[in-house]
């Protein structure tokens, strides 16, 4: 007969459901941001529209996007069903999938104004709607799935990988298609099929990551009682908690220039590998050296455990700046290129791995030494923080493209182009991983956690 688990057994151990579920929602979701991601290239490139008008259009989009992620929190922080805080916003999944097949279905009778329109609509309804709901939730649903440190680790080490196979995948797959199908036509299709994978993840995640209870969570320790039910926070309350909470703000900054970083590498990629490289299938077989890493995540929670979370980050920048220089100098040379990139893809392991422990940490400790539990906004901050550097980048890549002379139309790009190109793709994000090397060990936040607990522990004495 199966033992009964006690609620401090529960609450320690490891649940692979919720992992599963966590994991999969998290998976999905990104490859539906991947997906997006290529809208500058279909746009450019399949639809003709100039990389200057299609860049303005995402940086308007993203300062909307931004604006919501703030109202979400709120939203979140007073959510109370029967079915938990964030457990309710998974559903908003199934919406963000129909979104994302609409904005690569823009109507090819449209002029140009129109299809800029089209996208302008449905991007923001994929991202600055519904996706933002499912982005700020989902943390505030790890939070209160899995209330160990330990535990989260070991979900975030999961969906971290999980992440990258679906990246990699992305990656191998994509380009081939693009190479093949670039037509309106093909994009809409590789939509739909996302779409269909993502719905069942959608459903799946629902199914699998159940929170604990109000009560609970007092029996627990981790909230007092009726605080759980604490609904009347204002935005006055809010702003106070994160201005007083010296670390989410360092951490927030940090992020802002690491997902700056993203943003144009990840852009760039695609035109990298057909400009500069001239073969775009070989951004498929570069990417598969990515599957090298995966034998060390299991090895990743105790590396985490013995030298902690920022250092653990910090490392990761370091070793991904050295491989992003050294491919922006062996051109062509695929042994060179495949060995570099599989450097470079360090640059965002920690952050990605352990972003959200940080974020959660930064929670605790406003209620440590504010009183103010504050959690879904916490999560939009960084969302907030995620979209405002994406839309900053997105501008900056068209922009730097168009003084660069680049025109999707022309087989033949000027050296202008190639020499932008390799700057966003490779250099840049260079420079921010030294930088973030030294400047991401001033955030101390797990320490000061634990001297807050010691001294509250000792007041109670």
């Amino acid at each position: 007969m199966k033992k009964q688990l006690t609620l401090q057994e529960r609450a320690q151990k490891f649940s692979l459901k919720n992992a599963v579920g966590y994991a999969l929602q998290d998976g999905t979701n990104t490859l539906g941001a991947l997906l997006v991601s290529y809208v500058t290239f279909y746009a450019t490139d399949s639809l003709y529209l100039s990389a200057v008008s299609i860049g303005m259009v995402l940086a308007f989009s993203r300062v909307f996007d931004g604006i919501t992620d703030l109202l979400a929190g709120a939203l979140i922080d007073r959510t109370r069903t029967r079915w938990g805080k964030a457990r309710p916003f998974v559903l908003v999944g199934f919406l963000y999938w129909v979104s994302v097949v609409a904005i690569f279905s823009t109507p090819e009778r449209f002029s140009d104004i129109g299809k800029l329109i089209w996208i302008f609509v449905t991007y923001n309804l994929c991202n600055a709607v519904f996706n933002t709901l499912i982005g700020v939730s989902k943390g505030v649903l790890l939070k209160r799935t899995t209330v160990s440190d330990s535990a989260r680790i070991k979900t975030l080490t999961m969906t971290s990988l999980l992440v990258s196979l679906a990246a990699i995948v992305i990656a191998v797959v994509l380009p081939l298609l693009i190479a093949k199908n670039n037509t309106p036509g093909g994009w809409r299709m590789l939509a739909i099929g996302f779409a269909v994978i993502g719905c069942i993840s959608t459903a799946i995640t629902f199914f699998c990551c159940v929170e604990f209870t109000e009560d609970e969570l007092v029996e627990l320790g981790l909230e007092k009682a009726g605080q759980g039910k604490e609904t009347k926070l204002s935005f006055r309350d809010y702003g106070r908690s994160i201005i007083k909470n010296k670390y989410m703000v360092i951490y927030v900054a940090q992020y802002a220039v690491a997902m700056l970083a993203m943003g144009l590498f990840n852009g760039a990629g695609t035109y990298y590998y057909s400009t500069n490289l001239g073969d775009l299938t070989l951004m498929s077989a570069v990417s598969m050296v990515s599957f090298l890493s995966y034998p060390l995540y299991p090895i990743y929670p105790k590396i985490i455990a013995k030298i902690g979370p920022i250092n653990f980050t910090r490392a990761t920048f370091l070793i991904g700046a050295i491989g992003f220089a050294a491919r922006a100098m062996v051109g062509n040379n695929l042994v060179l290129l495949c060995v570099s990139s599989f450097f470079a893809g360090f640059l965002l392991t920690g952050i990605n791995l352990v972003g959200q422990e940080i974020t959660i940490q930064c929670m605790d400790y406003s209620y440590l030494k504010n009183g103010i539990r504050a959690e879904g906004i916490y999560m939009a901050l960084t969302g907030f923080t995620y979209k405002a550097a994406m839309g900053v980048s997105s501008a900056i890549m068209g922009f730097l493209l168009g003084i660069a002379n680049y025109d999707g139309a022309q087989s033949v790009q000027p050296t202008s182009a190639h020499i932008m190109i390799n700057l966003m793709f490779n250099i840049i994000p260079a420079v921010v991983g030294v930088l973030m090397f030294f400047t991401f060990k001033s955030i101390r936040v797990g320490e000061e956690n634990q001297k807050l607990r010691a001294a509250l522990q000792a007041e109670e004495e």
